[in-house]
């Protein structure tokens, strides 16, 4: 998508340009716009491209493109448009305040303004602004120096160099008078999103998944009536390569607002995109500057899952261990997920948090847990730890070592699950051993999770007890 604005990308000198004075710029709002498209990135990190409708004379032009990004990334900026020459751009970023108005006229002949509390009339004076102080300015009258004024200090004109909006003037060539599309391109910082997914436990082995996008917009910029799109993966940024230019007013971070939109003509298309996967909401939206909305991106219903019980062993099992034993450990509930068609997904899922819910005997639905879902791709599997187990918790010990040698030792192990639940339950245990191993013995079967893990699957009984028993011979590296 780059390559189509490759050839009007040009190096900018950031600078203070005169702008608004200039007899021939002309001004387009964002209230002129045609289309927008906003990519959304996860790394704080959003491509815009904004096409404007402007009436534009033969020859040399200047374009002022007001409402930008005050995150831009001035040097990413790119405009085309048919019949057009791009010559030169300048980024004007010192907006209009009250502190950056009083700052231009330091040194110059303003106007005063103070109340006569006798008769209610202004009475109105000249003097010199020496100094701004903060918003508290020193001025130099015919009588004497006031550091504390009591009155209005009232400017005759507003300074060239600021601007109400952050601005792009871009000079151009115009081979023809016409009215034209241009189309500003750029990467702007202070726009990100983020997936949440809210999944209700159907049954022992379905659930319904929905997933919402929020998107946070901090550019300084709003984007009116925007086709999103998500870009899930992480694109690479070279530190250092550019600086953010910042305006120089002070934005009041206060409360955002909260806005939800639900989609109502479907889930996002999803589609690749180079290594990553693009997610385009299925209507537009607006995006206020300072807000944190949220939209609807997929839902997604009887998706097969399969719980399990994972205990990871407190025993340390190794080479001239001495007895060791742990009391009443709980094991984790992990729900299981295969991320393929058989279990009603099969789609690259985003990064994000999935809460989970279920509804009790009085058919309320309550929260139960939340885990992280890292990117996942088709075919991979999930596994989404949400909690501890109440009804089912174990004991351990080491009952016996025997040392063979200084480098071997043979272990004995015994491990008693117990289930308070009216249900049995399928417990996966697992032991991590130092040293090089051999099985010895076992009453149940078990499994090499890697070259440092043993895993055994049990079936704990309803309202009763599992005994696992174990034996290994452990020695090191020879």
């Amino acid at each position: 998508m780059l390559n189509k604005y490759a050839a009007s990308l040009i190096a900018m000198s950031v600078f203070l340009s005169a702008g608004p004075a200039a007899a021939d710029e002309i001004l387009v709002d964002n209230d002129k716009n045609v289309e927008m498209t906003v990519s959304i990135y996860n790394n704080n990190l959003g491509f815009v491209r904004d096409v404007r409708k402007v009436n534009l004379p033969a020859g040399n032009n200047a374009i002022a493109f007001e409402g930008v990004a005050s995150q831009i990334k001035p040097e990413t900026a790119m405009v085309s448009g048919n019949g057009i020459e791009v010559i030169e751009q300048n980024y004007d970023y010192d907006l209009l305040t009250a502190n950056n108005i009083m700052e231009q006229f330091i040194g110059k002949e303003v106007k005063t303004a103070i109340l006569n509390p006798e008769n209610g009339q202004t009475i109105f004076d000249k003097a010199k602004l020496l100094n701004s102080n903060y918003g508290a300015p020193i001025l130099q009258f015919s009588y004497g120096v006031e550091a504390n004024f009591p009155g209005r200090v009232v400017y005759d004109k507003i300074p060239s160099s600021l601007r109400v909006k952050p601005t792009l003037v871009v000079n151009l060539k115009n081979n023809a008078a016409a009215d034209k599309e241009l189309e500003l391109a750029y990467l702007t910082n202070g726009i990100s999103w983020k997936a949440d997914y809210i999944a209700e436990v159907k049954s022992d082995d379905v659930l319904d998944i929905n997933t919402w996008i929020t998107l946070n917009n901090e550019t300084g910029a709003d984007y009116e009536n925007a086709r999103v799109q998500l870009v899930a993966g992480n694109v690479n940024q070279e530190s250092g390569a550019s600086n953010v230019v910042r305006p120089k007013m002070m934005l009041a971070r206060g409360m955002m607002a909260m806005e939800s939109a639900a989609a109502d003509s479907g889930a996002a298309e999803r589609t690749s995109l180079a290594d990553y996967y693009l997610y385009t909401l299925p209507v537009k939206t607006t995006i206020k500057d300072k807000q944190s909305k949220q939209v609807s991106l997929m839902n997604l219903n009887n998706v097969k899952y399969a719980k399990e019980y994972l205990l990871h062993s407190p025993l340390y099992v190794g080479v001239g261990v001495s007895a060791n034993e742990f009391e009443k450990q709980n094991p984790n509930v992990v729900f299981k997920l295969v991320n393929d068609k058989a279990s009603n997904l099969g789609l690259p899922m985003p990064g994000g948090i999935v809460r989970f819910y279920e509804k009790d005997e009085g058919n309320n639905l309550q929260f139960i847990g939340e885990s992280r879902i890292e990117q996942s791709a088709s075919g991979e599997k999930i596994d989404l730890t949400v909690g501890k187990a109440f009804d089912i918790y174990a004991k351990g010990k080491i009952k016996s070592v025997k040392a063979i040698s200084k480098d071997m030792s043979e272990v004995a192990v015994e491990v008693t699950f117990s289930n308070a639940a009216s249900k049995n339950k399928n417990v996966v245990f697992e032991q991590n051993i130092a040293n090089n191993w051999e099985v010895l013995s076992e009453n149940a079967k078990s499994e090499k999770k890697n070259a440092s893990t043993l895993k055994w699957n049990l079936e704990v009984p309803q309202n009763g007890k599992k005994v696992l028993e174990f034996s290994l011979r452990v020695y090191r590296n020879r």
